[in-house]
């Protein structure tokens, strides 16, 4: 499954910490795609139940906890994981490749989620397409 996982070291000092999210050296794709963040406002909100056929994604919880869950549409694997802005002093990124539908459901009552896609996003061409990964609120 095209998917991966990667610590990031939170700098921390008095005032909180930086976290270097993402950098030009490690996208395929040279031109800058777009930036955003979600929230989510209750427990067990969903978001996402889609895939994209052209765009790659890296994502991160900023705040709050967060059950991901992951199917290849070419071989059918499945993977569920939690990502949370408190792992010992790390950020964990997830990054999911183009053909892998993706969901994600707030495990606590706030969250947010932190993500960069490789390409901009156009109402005429969206590539985004519903897949419903069997979530429940």
């Amino acid at each position: 499954m095209n998917y991966e996982i990667t610590k990031l070291k939170k700098m921390s000092d008095k005032r909180g910490y930086l976290i270097e999210f993402l950098k030009n050296s490690e996208i395929e794709n040279k031109e800058f795609g777009q930036n955003y963040f979600v929230t989510f406002d209750s427990k067990e909100q969903i978001r996402g139940n889609h895939y994209h056929k052209k765009k790659s994604e890296w994502f991160a919880i900023a705040f709050g906890k967060a059950e991901v869950n992951l199917r290849d549409l070419q071989t059918g694997e499945t993977v569920s994981l939690i990502l949370s802005d408190d792992e010992d002093g790390y950020l964990t990124r997830l990054f999911v490749g183009t053909n892998i539908a993706h969901s994600f459901k707030s495990l606590s009552e706030k969250a947010v989620l932190l993500n960069y896609t490789d390409r901009e996003y156009h109402l005429e061409d969206p590539d985004t397409y519903f897949y419903d990964l069997g979530l429940k609120k």
